[in-house]
């Protein structure tokens, strides 16, 4: 009967060591630590770079990089095409840049004459 109950005395002791572990358990708390932290950090810097506007502009699109106007002399046989395919990057619509070109020199695609001038919107790492 004495081995009985110390072996229920045994037991029962750790059993409640188990109960005091899973209660003061340091593992939760540390992830719990790491994950409140981590979301404000992520809060954090969100709200700097969308403070600064680094990433994004008032419409939520990416930023648009610093464009140069530069101004272009037409000569004879110039299109606009063929300007606008000079300062477009290989993987860009050279359609886009004849339609800014069109609209900040007011002026249509095939209405351009030798000796004008025409503004040139050219991204600034182009130049």
């Amino acid at each position: 009967m004495m081995i009985i109950q110390e072996r229920n005395d045994v037991q029962a002791r750790v059993r409640r060591r188990r109960r005091r572990n899973r209660q003061n358990k340091p593992v939760y708390n540390s992830r719990r630590v790491l994950i409140v932290t981590s979301i404000c950090l992520l809060m954090i810097f969100g709200g700097y770079f969308g403070v600064r506007g680094e990433f994004a502009n008032n419409n939520g699109a990416y930023a648009a990089e610093e464009t140069i106007y530069k101004t272009v002399t037409v000569y004879s046989g110039d299109t606009i095409w063929g300007i606008a395919s000079q300062y477009t990057e290989p993987s860009k619509d050279v359609r886009k840049l004849v339609r800014e070109i069109c609209e900040i020199n007011d002026v249509m695609p095939g209405k351009i004459y030798a000796g004008q001038i025409l503004l040139v919107p050219v991204p600034a790492h182009l130049i």
